[in-house]
């Protein structure tokens, strides 16, 4: 259980930082204004970006990596700046105040904004990765002191906001997304929030005073055990059975020295053997598609066995592409030198139509994905294509002309 304390964050708590914030920034600004209609906001977000905002983009794309999520040409009149910033009236009282005053200041908001777009979009993934350093070390540290759980809802929050913001085409739609997040966003979540945020700046941490962004943290029963010892972080993978997979550690570094009575995390050496068991990965329809991402191939699995139950045929786990004849097929405009696919799932119906599928467990893979897509389509356009994130969202549907899919 998290602590009750956790739940309150008064404005004189973040006072300090966001004071360091505002001058980070100019204090002459265009007003933010909302271009939202029925046909569709095209415009919103293509300002192009001031010269203060390039900076601190810099700043976070060198300590978090690259984002994860387009970024818009300007944050600030981006819509998710914008759902951001109209979230904070429906935030708990306990919070709000707060809230309220870290969100009216434009560099704070679009430090935010950044976090969803590079640190928060990594848990879309199942099992989310984390290879930067900085944001490995990071993600071990708040893992410590708030929980996987509450960081993962956090992220998914925070990812939830971000779909919902730009399908938005109403200042309704955009104020219903705001309200969803609001509600979510508990004092915990904000203080991560503050803290992703802040660490993304090294031009803003120095002018905070002694015990920075981790005070607003320290009313956690669990200090962050490890010292140093996080210091060597190279990676860190978030597992389905919810724990850690550490790399870059040393040899020997036991899980309850690192992380105290949490007991989250396992290491790995740099050769990726663990100290602990894997878990064991279904193989009925054919050999592990991976060892390293258990969940992808028990989806695969899952979806053929349904498909078996529904009369489908030839059965195939990340095998070469077939036709609906059981011919090889070739992508004839072959990408980066690429002709051959091999689906996650293949199967043909009982209507002797061919249906392949593909998964995306990581959101850095999805352009890949989609050109891997595009090329199945061109290899067999008499098939039906599917491509879905491991959570189980649509991303394309491709179905031949005449082809009944309910």
């Amino acid at each position: 259980m998290l602590h009750h304390d956790l739940e309150q964050l008064r404005a004189e708590e973040i006072r300090p930082l966001l004071a360091a914030f505002e001058s980070f920034r100019p204090h002459a600004r265009p007003r933010l204004r909302l271009m939202l209609d029925a046909t569709g906001a095209t415009g919103l977000g293509l300002a192009p970006a001031a010269p203060w905002e390039l900076r601190l983009r810099e700043d976070f794309f060198s300590r978090y990596g690259p984002a994860l999520l387009p970024v818009p040409a300007s944050l600030e009149t981006s819509r998710l700046y914008l759902a951001l910033k109209l979230s904070t009236r429906y935030m708990d009282d306990g919070i709000r105040e707060a809230a309220q005053e870290l969100f009216n200041a434009p560099a704070f908001l679009a430090s935010v904004s950044l976090s969803v777009l590079v640190y928060f979009a990594a848990w879309l993934a199942p099992e989310p990765f984390f290879s930067k350093a900085f944001a490995a070390t990071l993600t071990v540290r708040l893992s410590l002191l708030v929980g996987l759980v509450e960081l993962s809802r956090l992220g998914l929050a925070c990812l939830r906001l971000y779909q919902e913001a730009e399908a938005a085409i109403t200042p309704q739609e955009l104020d219903a997304a705001a309200e969803r997040f609001g509600k979510a966003l508990g004092g915990t979540g904000l203080r991560v929030l503050v803290v992703v945020a802040g660490l993304g700046l090294p031009q803003v941490l120095p002018k905070v005073p002694e015990g920075g962004l981790w005070s607003l943290l320290s009313g956690m029963r669990h200090a962050p055990a490890g010292g140093s010892l996080l210091e060597s972080i190279a990676s860190v993978q978030v597992v389905a059975d919810g724990s850690l997979m550490v790399t870059g550690l040393a040899t020997g570094t036991s899980a309850v020295s690192l992380c105290g009575e949490l007991a989250i995390c396992a290491m790995m050496d740099d050769s990726g053997g663990s100290s602990g068991s894997a878990p064991k990965l279904s193989t009925r329809y054919g050999k592990p598609h991976t060892r390293q991402n258990p969940p992808h191939n028990e989806t695969i699995e899952e979806e053929l066995a349904r498909r078996e139950a529904a009369g489908h045929t030839d059965l195939r786990k990340n095998k070469p592409q077939q036709s609906a004849s059981k011919a090889d097929v070739r992508d004839r405009e072959p990408v980066k030198g690429v002709g051959f696919r091999k689906p996650d799932v293949s199967s043909i119906r009982p209507d002797g139509v061919r249906h392949n599928t593909n998964y995306v467990s990581n959101p850095r893979d999805l352009q890949r994905e989609l050109d891997a897509f595009e090329s199945m389509i061109r290899a067999d356009p008499k098939a039906i294509h599917e491509l879905y994130l491991l959570v189980g969202t649509l991303v394309r549907r491709y179905v031949p002309p005449g082809v009944n899919f309910p």
